[in-house]
């Protein structure tokens, strides 16, 4: 946490200098990613798993208190598919400025969300294997994001992202059951 606290009173003084709400979240994720956690000798695999942990509920506690506030104003929602439209058209459209470019469904709880340029990927945009770990790793940020959205909306979920060519990705959410 020492190195956390050290990063975002970096980023406070970079954000003083740029005025630019955008710059400074740029910035914070680039912290936040650059996070490591201790090497353990032999527990490497390990390691790799509580990192990603770690990224999904810091995205899942984004994302649960940044739809509070899009979506006090609203009426409740109850159907799956008009909270998923809601996160795909208002939230993405306020967090990552545009819209999901494709969303599908199975009807039964599966959804399958499409960006074409997602643009948090668009710096690992290269087909080398490092850019590509990076990307797999910083993805699971944003997983949590949805997941957080959701579960503040009422659905308790599973989400995962996928891509073959950068920046595109997709999200895959299942609902789990009640």
């Amino acid at each position: 946490y020492c190195a956390l606290l050290l990063s975002l009173s970096k980023l406070f003084s970079k954000c003083q200098e740029l005025k630019s709400p955008k710059a400074a979240f740029e910035f914070l994720l680039c912290e936040i990613l650059a996070l490591e956690l201790p090497d353990i000798p032999g527990l490497e695999q390990e390691r790799n798993s509580l990192y990603q942990q770690r990224l999904d509920n810091l995205g899942y506690d984004v994302g649960f208190r940044y739809v509070e506030k899009l979506a006090q104003n609203r009426p409740l929602m109850s159907d799956p598919l008009e909270i998923v439209k809601f996160v795909c058209k208002d939230f993405w459209d306020d967090v990552f400025k545009k819209k999901v470019d494709k969303l599908q469904t199975n009807h039964r709880g599966v959804f399958v969300l499409s960006d074409f340029k997602f643009k948090w990927l668009d710096r690992y945009a290269s087909d080398d294997i490092s850019s590509k770990q990076a990307a797999a790793r910083m993805l699971h940020f944003p997983c949590g994001i949805l997941r957080g959205a959701l579960a503040n909306l009422g659905l308790s979920s599973i989400v995962v992202a996928e891509f073959n060519t950068l920046p595109a990705c997709t999200f895959n959410i299942k609902i789990k059951s009640p």
